[in-house]
């Protein structure tokens, strides 16, 4: 079956069992007056970030919003400077906040550029559960954003910067859904590789460069999603039209395969959400046969 797509612009998803370490330098230790204190205004506007909540529409798109929880770590080059708490603006899901803390001023000058990233400086895509939200979803352990500012002044303690974050997305989240003829299928696990080879596992990020490893991520759910439908944060620097090729292992461990074409205007810009919810599934020649011995097809 054809699966359907929906193209959603850019939503900042403020979106790993096995973390790799970035060559991060930690914070200074310092003396006081080379400490000062920071605080902005955080924009998403139609790019937003973290927190997410799928809405139900035509087509369905994911929402997003700012959490009290949240922090804002603060580089100028590779170096971390400080940690920005995050007061959300009033309302139940509000899509701006204050940012506000303290950051090490140490060589730091006007207009200089700092980074800001959510949630985290190490980041990766490995060892994903299929879900949005909850203890190691995409809304807890997958979601990343980075923003930068300009150094418009220091004085008094207080660093000021020339507007507001607007923070970016780094990856996109997918929606995907498995069928074998017209019935949904729970997969055990299932993995996703690029036809164009450039699905990131992870980043690392050093002296204002980011330096990708690239690979298959591999999806093990908690648990059979109540309705067939798998989430899954992907970064693909692939920039023109790609395939996902999926390799599944099924509940009573046969093995199936899928693939699904992902048009290049899905991955032009990251932060989309990307809907396929009927992700037709084969049974490769490979793959054993209940109750007796398959062997693999001559391949001339």
């Amino acid at each position: 079956m054809k699966a359907t797509h929906y193209l959603i612009p850019a939503l900042l998803l403020a979106a790993a069992c096995q973390r790799m370490e970035a060559p991060i330098q930690p914070e200074a230790v310092v003396s006081d007056d080379a400490v000062s204190t920071l605080t902005l205004q955080a924009s998403k506007g139609e790019s937003r970030t973290k927190a997410l909540d799928l809405v139900s529409g035509t087509p369905d798109y994911l929402d997003a919003y700012w959490k009290g929880t949240e922090t804002v770590k603060v580089y100028k080059g590779g170096t971390l400077l400080g940690t920005l708490d995050v007061t959300p603006a009033s309302g139940e899901k509000p899509t701006s906040a204050t940012l506000s803390g303290t950051i090490v001023t140490d060589g730091l000058s006007v207009n200089d550029v700092l980074t800001l990233m959510i949630p985290r400086e190490s980041w990766s895509y490995i060892g994903q559960n299929g879900q949005l939200t909850g203890t190691d979803s995409i809304e807890d352990a997958y979601d990343y954003a980075t923003a930068q500012v300009t150094v418009s002044a220091m004085d008094a303690g207080l660093v000021t910067t020339s507007g507001s974050a607007h923070f970016t997305n780094e990856q996109s989240i997918y929606r995907f859904g498995f069928k074998d003829g017209g019935n949904y299928i729970d997969p055990k696990s299932f993995t996703v590789s690029s036809s164009g080879g450039k699905l990131v596992q992870s980043l690392s990020w050093s002296a204002d460069t980011w330096t990708p490893a690239y690979g298959d991520i591999t999806v093990t759910p908690v648990a059979a999603a109540g309705d067939h439908f798998y989430y899954v944060s992907l970064r693909n620097e692939h920039t023109g039209a790609d395939t996902y090729n999926f390799l599944i292992t099924a509940s009573d461990e046969s093995l199936l395969m899928a693939t699904q074409a992902i048009p290049a205007g899905a991955l032009a810009t990251p932060g989309q959400f990307i809907s396929a919810k009927n992700v037709s599934i084969v049974k490769p020649s490979f793959a054993p046969v209940s109750g007796s011995v398959s062997e693999p097809e001559n391949v001339l």
